[in-house]
């Protein structure tokens, strides 16, 4: 069963047995109130006749009796009965086949003063008032009205709160199904856009429209599929640098090998056969060493020692392993820290070798002149390295810190790539962009607090 209609069965269940309580309790408590409520009505009608009589004089006259008979009168049957001295009865309503019994039962009330409201003649329950009058106890007012019109008032009262409830409940059912098919229905269609995740078309996933928390796991799921279309993209472009850097160097050494093997290369041409395959051969190893580097980095879980480290410190060290490659380009670089000393948590050579890759590739790019800033904001420590070159290329930018991505003058195309790994799993982050002079990379670190 598909999970709407699960959800508008399991709510029209649960609005169902609620109703059901709800009209038991209703039926239950209807029955007492109705009978308080006949109770009130009939010892107030009377109550106000009997001031009028008191107010009249000693005597109950004709019209008196009358003006009982049509205060007391009402869409139920209720039945008087008015005693003088000596149980004379000076008016009644009441059959002659049971006026004795409503005597007697009155006399016997009134000995034992009890004061119970129902009484029962003969087969029938009967709701009862008795009143005193103006000449004493013995003279009483009585009235009566039989419990069974309360149960049918309480019937056609419970017969229309139920008509009410069902039909709350129907429109309850139905309104719940469209709200409910408005919920599910982005759940059905993001079960088709993950399944387009497992069978790896990310880039047909949609973003599916929905609201609250459903809207949340929509763009998670769409930004996760993104996410693994580039991660999917970088892995193939990753390979066909990989083999294109790797094929490259090992050609050359191929080659020349060869030749100086049959004799193709011989003295001077030997000679440089021979440093081609050297620098070619350093060149992949150096390949190589960054390769399983950065793969150390985003897979093994004890590579990092962190430890106190002041980012001032740290910077002028990287400013001073990198002097001998400013002064062959001509590049000065100037420091400003705008906080007091602030330091972080991470493995000090691990993030110096971070802060070495983007500061030396600033200086091949840089003109003239490198800034880098150094300051505290929101509980963080912000490293922005700015050159004044040529900025970074615009389709060069989505992809810069991926592997093999290299820029003018890129080296092996991983040196950012590391960074990134390094920074990252440091808990900072790192960005890159273009600023007004040049290109700008600014690291984020949370500041370690003392």
């Amino acid at each position: 069963m598909k999970l709407l209609y699960r959800i508008t069965l399991a709510f029209g269940l649960l609005l169902i047995v609620v109703t059901g309580v709800s009209a038991y309790l209703i039926n239950s408590f209807l029955l007492e109130n109705l009978i308080e409520q006949q109770r009130r009505e009939l010892a107030l009608k009377g109550q106000v006749w009997i001031e009028k009589v008191k107010a009249s004089g000693e005597t109950i006259k004709p019209e008196e009796i009358q003006e009982l008979s049509r205060l007391v009168v009402s869409n139920r049957k209720v039945e008087i009965l008015l005693l003088g001295r000596r149980k004379k009865v000076l008016y009644t309503t009441l059959p002659s086949a049971s006026l004795d019994q409503w005597i007697d039962q009155l006399e016997r009330k009134a000995k034992k003063r009890q004061d119970k409201n129902i009484w029962m003649i003969g087969s029938d329950d009967y709701i009862v008032v008795t009143l005193p009058l103006k000449n004493g106890e013995n003279q009483r007012l009585l009235l009566a009205t039989p419990v069974r019109g309360v149960k049918d008032m309480r019937m056609e009262l419970t017969g229309n709160i139920m008509a009410s409830l069902l039909l709350g409940a129907i429109c309850a059912i139905i309104l719940s199904f469209f709200i409910t098919r408005s919920l599910v229905t982005p759940l059905s269609r993001l079960t088709e856009e993950i399944k387009k995740v497992q069978r790896r078309r990310f880039s047909e996933v949609e973003m599916i429209p929905a609201s609250g928390e459903i809207a949340e796991v929509t763009r998670s799921v769409y930004f996760m599929a993104q996410e693994l279309d580039r991660f999917h993209s970088s892995q193939k472009q990753f390979f066909q640098n990989a083999s294109h850097e790797l094929k490259t160097p090992l050609m050359s050494i191929q080659g020349y090998a060869e030749g100086i093997r049959d004799g193709v290369f011989t003295g001077e041409s030997a000679r440089q056969g021979l440093d081609v395959i050297v620098k070619e051969t350093t060149r992949l190893k150096n390949i190589v060493t960054e390769m399983i580097l950065l793969a150390k980095l985003e897979s093994e879980e004890d590579l990092f020692h962190p430890s106190e480290v002041s980012v001032l410190e740290l910077v002028h060290q990287a400013v001073e392993r990198l002097h001998p490659l400013m002064m062959q380009n001509g590049v000065d670089i100037a420091v400003r820290c705008g906080a007091a000393n602030p330091r972080i948590n991470v493995d000090s050579e691990k993030f110096l070798q971070a802060v070495l890759n983007i500061l030396g590739n600033a200086v091949r790019h840089a003109r003239e002149h490198i800034e880098i800033s150094i300051e505290e904001k929101n509980r963080h420590v912000l490293i922005d390295i700015i050159d004044d070159g040529e900025g970074i290329p615009d389709d060069l930018l989505p992809n810069l810190f991926h592997r093999f991505v290299k820029g003018k003058n890129g080296e092996t195309g991983l040196g950012l790539a590391i960074s990134r790994a390094i920074v990252e799993r440091s808990g900072g982050t790192i960005e890159a962009g273009n600023g007004r002079t040049g290109a700008v990379f600014r690291i984020r670190m949370p500041l370690l607090h003392g």
